[in-house]
């Protein structure tokens, strides 16, 4: 019976250390907004992979390296990149898939005795869907990611590499590009 209480005793004192200690956990966010103007003339703006910097606003250029890969560069100090891929373009359900596949380093840091990348973004493991549907006030486009922060290891996360922080970088990005492709298409 002693042996019982100690198991369970260690046991109750595990749990909760066991809790906090992993690593980042897939994090999702998803925007939309309505736009006012035929689902046609917002969704060949949508797949023109090289055209993001003509309705971005936080996108300072974008060059193609291939038919399918491109490299954007945002307003950003330092002129930060993302190389992105596409995965899938369907026509018939409107809907855009890609991939971040490399980005650069903005800066590192010493965290814990290593050193620890900032890249242009705060996130690893990162896809992204674009979808465009026909409503009754217009045409919706959604953007959904889904990602890991940057920072793979466990607790304590160097400021700026949290999940939270990651998904609300993810999120404004989102918003302001959303936000200018409506400004383009509603002109």
């Amino acid at each position: 019976m002693k042996k019982l209480l100690q198991v369970i005793a260690a046991t109750a004192i595990a749990l909760p250390m066991l809790a906090v200690a992993h690593g980042p956990t897939r994090q999702v966010v998803d925007e939309k907004i309505i736009i006012n103007a035929p689902v046609e003339a917002v969704w060949e703006t949508v797949k023109n992979f090289e055209a993001i910097a003509d309705w971005h606003p936080a996108v300072k250029s974008v060059e193609m390296q291939d038919d399918k890969t491109r490299v954007v560069t945002l307003s950003r100090d330092g002129d930060p990149t993302i190389t992105e891929q596409i995965s899938k373009v369907d026509d018939e359900r409107t809907t855009l898939i890609y991939s971040i596949k490399d980005m650069s380093v903005t800066k590192t840091i010493t965290f814990n005795g290593a050193e620890t990348p900032y890249y242009t973004f705060p996130v690893s493991t990162y896809k992204s869907w674009m979808y465009v549907k026909e409503v009754d006030n217009g045409t919706e486009v959604r953007w959904n990611g889904k990602f890991y922060r940057s920072f793979m290891n466990n607790p304590p996360v160097p400021e700026g590499q949290s999940d939270s922080e990651a998904v609300a970088e993810v999120k404004a990005f989102y918003t302001e590009g959303l936000e200018g492709l409506k400004a383009l298409l509603e002109k």
